[in-house]
């Protein structure tokens, strides 16, 4: 199983570059986890978009899914050309109950309220509620070799939720803000670069990337706060970052 970033700002992105998304395959499965600004534009650098299994969207805030709006015209366009023959799986929280009902109504997905677990071809997937201003998910993704993938989207940090990742094989964690700015982290119900490197220790995971950073901070910043906490294998998420789980 193969992860390729191809976005990680937030809220925002730089330019010509995208907010989060990552496209996770295996030799046979084809899944985009998230979906935010621009990403739809990157992921045409990478694969065919009318070969994917499945998008799953981790929580609707628009860093995560806003390009699901191009998606759909593509997949429509695909299916009009005989390129694609069925709607495009797609797997999204519940709530809120509107913008569900929205994606629901589409014609171009066969979309799904995520539950506790699912199957795309040969990866499945479980998920878990997460501690955010809205309500999302975190992503455990596992391979028919048992190698796992744990994604934490948007989070606060909570004691009670970090063994998720316990050993996981490449844990793909939110370093949204530094220190320096913590009281905005708790308000916003985001981690901190620090926390995640704390996380990614207690859960003594293989590989950390870390991904959904504010455009404004110095990257170099974000890698050594979290490494203050985590002397593992370590990167920061960039375009085309491809990691094998």
């Amino acid at each position: 199983m193969e992860l390729t970033v191809l976005g990680y700002w937030a809220p925002y992105p730089r330019a010509g570059e995208a907010c989060a998304g990552y496209l996770l395959r295996t030799a046979s499965s084809r899944v985009l986890l998230d979906c935010g600004h621009s990403v739809f534009s990157i992921l045409q650098k990478y694969q065919d978009f009318r070969e994917l299994d499945a998008v799953i969207i981790s929580h609707f805030h628009p860093d995560h899914y806003v390009d699901l709006y191009a998606l759909r015209h593509a997949i429509r366009g695909a299916i009009f050309q005989g390129r694609r023959l069925t709607p495009l799986r797609l797997l999204i929280p519940a709530q809120p109950e509107a913008v569900f009902r929205y994606w629901n109504d589409t014609e171009e997905f066969a979309v799904e309220a995520i539950s506790d677990a699912t199957q795309v071809g040969d990866i499945h997937f479980r998920f878990f509620p997460s501690v955010h201003s809205m309500p999302g998910f975190y992503i455990q993704a596992e391979d028919p070799l048992g190698r796992r993938l744990v994604y934490s989207a948007d989070t606060d940090y909570v004691e009670g939720k970090l063994s998720i990742a316990e050993r996981a094989n490449l844990f793909l964690v939110e370093a949204s803000i530094l220190e320096k700015d913590r009281a905005y982290a708790r308000k916003a119900l985001h981690l901190t670069a620090r926390e995640a490197g704390q996380w990614a220790a207690q859960c003594q995971v293989d590989k950390l990337v870390l991904t959904h950073f504010w455009p404004e901070y110095d990257l170099r910043d974000i890698a050594g706060e979290a490494q203050a906490e985590f002397n593992g294998n370590m990167e920061l998420a960039r375009e085309g970052l491809t990691v094998t789980v």
